[in-house]
């Protein structure tokens, strides 16, 4: 690691070497990423504010600056996806190969928070007229479901209402306004177990969750921006057995315009259905919602968003093809959000992740300009 350091002479580095050392695989600890975080933040003379979860795990409120409203907030998950096989380095220690700063969560999304947390123990809080947020949350990479106990603690504080959300997930440091929401369901089928020869007469759990799986692939349809899918499906005994039993998980992605009840209205009819066959012979189907988050779809034209365009020099806004947080900061908060950040979502997710220490420079060049539009008044052009 010392070689990385030299090379880049960077304490952006140094702290993103530090945060992917931790395995905060989801489900798993991350009480020593956000102890680093909110220890190096209260001797920035920063406001902290731990938010403790599921076992093992917290979500962290950190405020630098006035307590009042407007500013910005900054946002970013601590857990990774599980490191896998096919690495050439170690996925939990940072390796400079080839000019890639390798690791896994170095682009999705240490990176961001490395240089966030940089940035704003470089910041002279008395120049702050306005705060500078930074969430942290956990088990994001499994359905956005941890950040729920955050947001519900920056909602019930009613100084918190920044001018603008910035998650930043990896995006080539490119402005992106929206993303598509999800929803997630596991479908339980019981039956009765019977011989197969009467497959013609008696219902079999696993043809029920097939005939089911079928009519969710039918929801699928590219020009109203939806996808559903049917992401596994298991029961029965035998092949000569009417399966007693049968479990499939599915989910439904769509856009901000839509309202994914209304897309699953029929297709719960024909849950319904099937339901009513069922109970007739002393069976049921149970259907539980595992997750959702809401789609982004963030007015470009709003000032907030027009001002970081100009900062950002990346363009016109985007979307994003994956989900995130943002739709829930927006929607929580009431408060426009936007992605960007360091790295690509192509390199996210799988062996040999990384991020070039140019985004991770241009990173913070981004962020030092946005505390200073939006949180001090200053110009950036005019900053020393």
């Amino acid at each position: 690691m010392a070689s990385v350091r030299e090379a880049t002479g960077s304490a952006v580095v140094d702290l993103l070497a530090d945060l992917v050392a931790f395995p905060t695989e989801s489900l798993s600890t991350n009480l020593e990423l956000i102890d680093l975080f909110a220890d190096r933040a209260a001797r920035a003379d920063a406001a902290v504010d731990v938010v403790h979860g599921d076992t093992g795990r917290a979500n962290l409120h950190v405020r630098f600056g006035p307590d009042v409203p407007g500013g910005i907030l900054l946002s970013g998950h601590t857990d990774v996806v599980p490191a896998g096989t096919g690495w050439a380095t170690d996925p939990y220690s940072l390796t400079e190969v080839d000019g890639q700063l390798r690791a896994r969560g170095s682009a999705d999304m240490k990176g961001f928070l490395a240089a966030a947390l940089v940035v704003l123990e470089s910041v002279d809080l008395a120049t702050l007229r306005a705060p500078v947020h930074l969430g942290l949350s956990y088990d994001e990479e499994i359905g956005c479901v941890g950040v729920h106990g955050l947001l519900d603690r920056l909602a019930g504080h009613s100084p918190c209402a920044p001018e603008v959300v910035v998650v930043g997930e990896p995006t080539g440091m490119r402005l992106c306004n929206a993303h598509t929401g999800k929803v997630a369901h596991r479908i339980d089928v019981r039956a009765r177990a019977g011989h197969s020869s009467r497959a013609a007469i008696d219902p079999s759990a696993v043809m029920i969750a097939a005939g089911l799986a079928v009519s969710i692939g039918d929801l699928n349809s590219t020009s109203a921006g939806i996808s559903a899918n049917v992401g596994s499906i298991h029961g029965g005994l035998a092949l000569n057995v009417l399966a007693p039993d049968c479990t499939l998980d599915f989910e439904l992605r769509h856009g901000a315009d839509t309202d994914p009840e209304a897309v699953l209205a029929g297709f719960w009819q024909e849950v319904a259905s099937a339901r009513s066959r069922l109970e007739d012979v002393g069976g049921h189907i149970e259907a539980e919602q595992v997750l959702s988050y809401p789609a982004l779809a963030t007015d470009p034209s709003l000032d907030a968003v027009t001002s970081l365009e100009a900062l950002v020099g990346s363009g016109r806004p985007l979307p994003v093809s994956f989900g995130c947080e943002a739709g829930l900061y927006a929607d929580r908060l009431g408060t426009p959000a936007v992605i960007v950040g360091p790295g690509d979502i192509a390199d996210a997710h799988k062996p040999n992740e990384y991020v070039e220490p140019a985004q991770l420079d241009r990173c913070v060049e981004v962020l030092h300009e946005t505390i200073q539009a939006f949180c001090t008044g200053a110009d950036p052009e005019e900053s020393p």
